[in-house]
């Protein structure tokens, strides 16, 4: 599979990069094709962890057979769609795939950096092997993985791929390492979905169904333009309600208000963008829907406590040190 999904975007073996942990295998983009590595590790022949860090120079559609197989990760920074079918790549979201027989189809965009991380089960793993270690425990993965997806409020997920990204150790201190920060990922996303569907139930006797969806599809339209002026009037009309009615269903579902969310996905799109490109702080405001640096100045130190030159130096200063 990754053989597949490499030559077609142009990705090549090459040797160790300092930045990456220096087992696994290395990878880079053909220099006419675009800049940065891939690194590949194999826990055990049926899962893999793989972190990205690259930058395309054209927009690059890759097409490619796809076994069955599950995959969890963390885009840092991305741009591009999955075809197969239709969705929005999204940083700063967990990003969780369930893959069937057939061909699988991505779009990723020009010039935005690829930064992620991910962990790819087969189902020699996910199906014969925890159900032969847990035969009375047993429960198929898959449809975990299928309610975490786009889950923006899953921190301690997040903080496993971060430690996995930093993570320098060598020998059998890394095996043990990655196999335990693999089990661990698995663990959290089973007990995730759990709790999710507990909250799923208690909303489908609280909240009628078409509202719910509804609520849903005003979440997904600012997702994919949280950087333009979004009106309440006008999610109340994608809606079908009353703005009042919106507001209410919307923060009893995502916890938050509809302007906490769009604020919560410009400053995460903004911290991507400080710390993986090299974009001046007046075109990422712009790119991120704030017409003044000031304004997205003001909104960053409320959410990180730091201004925005602040972050990018600390950012910088953190990744010199690893």
């Amino acid at each position: 599979m990754y053989n597949d999904i490499f030559a077609d975007r142009g990705v090549i073996p090459c040797e160790p990069v300092s930045s990456f942990n220096p087992n696994g295998e290395f990878y880079k983009m053909n220099p006419e094709l675009g800049k940065g590595h891939c690194w590949v590790y194999h826990c055990n022949p049926y899962v893999t962890i793989t972190i990205m860090n690259q930058v395309h120079y054209k927009d690059t559609c890759c097409a490619f057979e796809q076994p069955e197989y599950i995959c969890v990760g963390y885009f840092y920074s991305v741009s591009g769609e999955i075809l197969t079918p239709y969705r929005r790549l999204t940083s700063g979201a967990i990003q969780a795939y369930v893959g069937k027989k057939s061909e699988y189809r991505m779009i990723l965009h020009k010039k935005i950096p690829i930064n992620s991380v991910s962990i790819t089960f087969m189902p020699e793993y996910y199906k014969k092997y925890l159900s032969k270690q847990y035969p009375d425990l047993y429960e198929n993965p898959s449809e975990a993985f299928l309610q975490i997806d786009g889950c923006t409020d899953f921190p301690e997920l997040v903080t496993i791929f971060n430690q996995i990204k930093n993570y320098m150790g060598n020998g059998i201190s890394a095996k043990l390492f990655y196999e335990s920060k693999v089990n661990e990922a698995l663990s959290i996303i089973l007990e995730k979905a759990k709790s999710r569907n507990r909250e799923n139930i208690i909303r489908k006797f609280s909240i009628p169904h078409d509202d719910l969806d509804a609520v849903i599809s005003v979440a997904n339209y600012i997702n994919d333009h949280y950087s333009t002026d979004i009106r309440i009037d006008f999610l109340a009309q994608i809606a079908c309600m009353s703005k009042a009615k919106l507001k209410y269903i919307f923060k009893d579902v995502y916890h938050m208000s509809i302007q906490q969310y769009i604020v919560t996905r410009r400053i995460t799109h903004a911290e991507h963008l400080l710390r993986d490109t090299a974009l001046s702080v007046s075109q990422i405001a712009e790119m991120v829907g704030y017409k003044y640096i000031s304004s997205l100045s003001d909104m960053f130190r409320q959410h990180t406590g730091m201004k925005p030159t602040e972050y990018r130096e600390k950012m910088n200063a953190n990744y010199k040190n690893h």
